[in-house]
């Protein structure tokens, strides 16, 4: 039985193989020249019927221990003519391409992957070979269903994405037009007074009879352990919210949420302005700066932050920034450990031990000097 590869690029604990196993991909680079006397550049002659599926007798996959920094969501088994799909993962960007189980990537952006005269050729080194910065890398693609190749064009997600996937339902009567819009958020709802941080969405044009499904793509790095999240949902008709969610659905997209279900009632309001965020959020961030800086936030400040919180962003995050930042440093005398024993109280709330305060120096030293980025982990870090 030819082993099955899930390429979710999470980390596994060793390299045995099993008959599906979760790989890591790493994307070691082979020796360019040995590569070169393997495999062609590439596909000499087109098919003209449907590839050999039988697995080449050396069907060992490879196996890399480093973090990937790229996602496709698809389950794999290598082959002599490509990588044949044994399962697509809903909402990741290989669905959203079109690509269906039983489909075989044949090269990434012309170098073949699989078996090639008994060598392998991971899908995953070609892709962090090829991709670029933005995500975007083409296959060539045997496509299952017409039976014929085709160029297809895929821009992948990072490692830490995630999704938060369900449906959305309605029991009313309601018609809409072909302008409806439909849109499904993540919100931050840890304090009663943040109304509209968005930590992701899904806005589905002229969307079908419910129930509609939705996946919202998150980036794992922008959820912090002790904040609380929730799902809902609006429906948008001709300048009005028709529909919206009855109640938020609580959700924890750091843990393996299941498939959520949101349901939709009538309701008679006008479509809130993309600024419309509780005054509440502002005072909280203008506290920071008279907190933490001794002033306060200017009115450019408090927009600038406006458009970040719009954004999606999380106001930890300028939490983050603040305590990072130059001015808070030079406050302190511009020196390491008045700076690090002032932030140790800030966010433990109260002094370090002198163990715990070497510790603390060593952790911000791996950081070579970049603040805000030690500052945003530790918050994550801190319960």
């Amino acid at each position: 039985m030819t082993p099955t590869l899930r390429l979710n690029f999470s980390a596994v604990a060793s390299p045995l193989l099993a008959a599906t196993l979760t790989l890591a991909i790493g994307f070691a680079t082979h020796d360019a020249a040995a590569q070169a006397t393997i495999r062609s550049r590439d596909l000499s002659e087109a098919w003209s019927a449907a590839p050999s599926l039988l697995p080449s007798t050396s069907a060992t996959p490879s196996w890399n221990a480093q973090p990937n920094s790229w996602r496709l969501g698809v389950a794999i088994q290598n082959v002599d003519t490509g990588v044949v799909l044994t399962d697509v993962e809903a909402g990741m960007p290989a669905q959203q391409a079109g690509l269906e189980t039983g489909d075989i990537i044949v090269n990434v952006d012309g170098f073949q992957v699989g078996y090639v005269e008994g060598a392998l050729f991971d899908l995953g080194d070609e892709i962090r070979r090829r991709v670029d910065q933005n995500g975007k890398v083409d296959f060539l693609v045997f496509d299952n269903r017409n039976r014929r190749l085709q160029n297809l064009p895929v821009t992948l997600v990072q490692q830490n994405a995630a999704s938060v996937r369900g449906e959305v339902v309605c029991k009313e009567r309601v018609t809409i037009s072909q302008q409806a819009v439909l849109t499904v958020r993540l919100r931050d709802v840890t304090y009663p007074s943040w109304q509209n941080v968005e930590v992701g969405k899904q806005v589905i044009t002229n969307p079908k009879h419910p129930p509609i499904p939705f996946s919202i793509a998150i980036d794992r790095t922008q959820l912090y352990p002790d904040h609380k999240y929730a799902v809902d949902a609006y429906l948008v008709d001709r300048g009005q919210i028709l529909l919206q969610s009855s109640a938020a659905v609580p959700v924890t997209p750091l843990a393996n949420v299941p498939t959520i279900q949101v349901n939709l009632v009538k309701v008679g309001a006008g479509v809130p302005a993309n600024g419309a965020y509780a005054v509440g959020q502002l005072d909280q961030i203008n506290q920071w700066y008279k907190q933490y800086l001794r002033r306060d936030a200017s009115p450019q400040e408090l927009n600038a932050w406006q458009s970040y919180l719009q954004a999606g962003k999380s106001p930890q995050d300028i939490q983050a920034y603040i305590l990072g930042s130059s001015e808070y440093f030079d406050r302190l005398g511009n020196q390491r450990d008045p700076y690090l024993a002032a932030l140790y109280q800030t966010l433990l709330g109260r002094q370090p031990t002198a163990a715990e305060m070497q510790q603390f120096i060593a952790q911000y030293q791996q950081y070579g000097g970049a603040r805000t980025d030690f500052v945003r982990d530790v918050m994550r870090l801190t319960p």
